[in-house]
């Protein structure tokens, strides 16, 4: 324990002294302060490209640059036979790779934290967020599959589309139409759908909807939400995300837990329940929020910080920084690729085979881009405690796991 906090300690202390840190800190300040005066908007969404694009910004710069010098820390040791002398020591190697992660990532929750101070003392006093509560439906995949089984028995062709890319590609593709299904509410007519999470005490609930009408048309739309005892008019234009306030008293007979709207507009209204249609109870304050997101953010840098310093002691510094730079682009991109699954009978190969290859990384880099703070906190949604949890499962995880693999490759690197 003692040469993990004398690591921590010295790791700590060169950072603190970098005039790079010293110069990025005050770079992300300024940015923080000046860069809102950059942005073009309305009052009412001032705040969500604040958080979009300045605290966005400050949180991908820290995980590309600490990133970066994670993955430089060893092999620039290395190149200055710094670490040769290292490893003599009897202390033993992973928890030297340990404290350096764990130093560079502390780095950069302080200059998290201070972007995160910034935006609260600029925009976020008095703002509140909401508890995202989603409506209580078959998970896709039961359905997908008791699908896939009505269509193998009755449809001939079905079985030898089946036959011909295989089992698997066409459940994921009945699961992504499952998940984007409309719903469709004739003129005069309703729909329900039921929340059985919303609390029995919530106060202040309102409806978070996007409607499209049948024939793809904008316009306004004119209909009714009640859930409980309360109701609320809507009157949107379409393919607008609209908040319906539940404002106003409604005997609804029995209490019950189902949503229920009443659609008065001219036209038949269409809905994606599992995308467009969420319930908003008021939750707590913006800065109990913000530290959550903190909390979240800073076990997404120690992830990525831990596998740069195992990727410093796999490479050299300049492949060592391509590969964790490759990496985060392909954080970014693999999930934006599987948001809709093609169609794998009419693919070609080549499709399917870029498909596979976006979701195998999808799936490497799960343990990172599952999470959104920045997400949650330009919709002014609560960032749940519970993802928090899975965050630091993942944070620490990853450090222990990146930290006993770098410290076997160190005395196995040579130049």
């Amino acid at each position: 324990m003692r040469a993990f906090l004398q690591s921590f300690k010295l790791e700590l202390i060169s950072a603190l002294r970098s005039k790079t840190v010293l110069l990025f800190t005050v770079a992300c300040t300024l940015w923080m302060l000046l860069g809102r005066y950059l942005l073009k908007g309305d009052g009412f969404r001032t705040y969500q490209l604040s958080v979009r694009y300045l605290l966005g910004v400050v949180f991908a710069v820290v995980l590309v640059a600490l990133g970066s010098a994670a993955a430089g820390t060893l092999a620039k040791d290395r190149a200055a036979k710094r670490l040769q002398l290292a490893l003599i020591r009897p202390a033993p190697r992973f928890l030297m790779a340990m404290a350096r992660s764990l130093a560079i990532a502390a780095t950069g929750a302080a200059v998290l934290a201070l972007a995160f101070a910034l935006l609260w003392a600029c925009e976020g006093r008095g703002r509140i967020c909401d508890s995202v509560y989603a409506p209580t439906l078959e998970n896709p995949r039961v359905e997908a599959r008791r699908m896939f089984d009505d269509l193998y028995k009755t449809k001939p062709e079905f079985r030898a589309d089946v036959e011909k890319v295989g089992r698997r590609e066409i459940l994921k593709y009945l699961e992504s139409l499952v998940r984007d299904r409309y719903v469709s509410v004739a003129p005069g007519k309703s729909a329900y759908w039921t929340f059985d999470s919303v609390p029995p005490d919530a106060k202040g609930a309102k409806v978070r909807v996007r409607f499209d009408d049948s024939w793809g048309r904008t316009g306004s739309i004119s209909g009714m939400f009640a859930f409980r005892n309360r109701k609320g008019s809507v009157g949107n234009p379409v393919r607008a995300v609209s908040c319906v306030d539940l404002d106003e008293p409604y005997d609804a007979g029995t209490v019950s837990n189902r949503l229920v709207f009443v659609n008065n507009s001219n036209a038949s209204l269409n809905i994606q329940p599992r995308n467009d249609l969420d319930m908003l109870v008021p939750a707590d304050s913006f800065a109990h929020n913000a530290f959550r997101a903190w909390l979240m953010m800073s076990m997404s840098l120690l992830c990525v910080v831990s596998f740069a310093v195992f990727l410093g002691a796999c490479l050299g510094r300049s492949v060592a920084v391509f590969v964790l730079v490759s990496a985060l682009c392909v954080m970014v991109v693999s999930p934006a690729t599987m948001e809709e699954y093609p169609d794998p009978v009419n693919a070609n190969s080549v499709t399917r085979f870029s498909v596979a290859l976006a979701e195998f990384s999808s799936w490497l880099t799960s343990p990172v881009d599952r999470f959104s703070p920045v997400a949650a906190l330009e919709a002014d949604e609560r960032v749940p405690w519970s993802e928090v949890g899975s965050a630091a499962a993942t944070g620490v995880l990853s450090l222990v796991f990146f930290s006993l693999s770098a410290g076997f490759m160190m005395p196995r690197k040579t130049d």
